[in-house]
């Protein structure tokens, strides 16, 4: 899985370094990991629901997330979504 460095909010990071320190979970960069990922999926919830009700095309909804639209159709598929706004 390829790494990426990203700027964390300080209130975050001192979150994650409690939960580390308190035994809760995996390490920082774990749970930081799952905040991405969990970020990510609430992101292609919210322009799900826009595609869906015809506000976005399946272009527009791959640019907004940074995804080709192949690589958009397979994660709506993954996860069982349906991949037309059409009827």
């Amino acid at each position: 899985m390829p790494k990426v460095l990203v700027p964390v909010r300080p209130d975050i990071l001192r979150a994650a370094e409690r939960r580390r320190a308190a035994g809760v979970g995996r390490g920082v960069s774990d749970f930081l990991g799952d905040l991405v990922n969990w970020g990510f999926e609430q992101r292609l919830r919210d322009l799900y629901k826009r595609f869906q009700a015809g506000e976005l095309s399946l272009e527009s909804y791959a640019s907004e997330l940074g995804l080709g639209v192949r690589e958009l159709y397979a994660t709506l598929e993954d996860r069982g979504l349906p991949t037309s706004n059409i009827g």
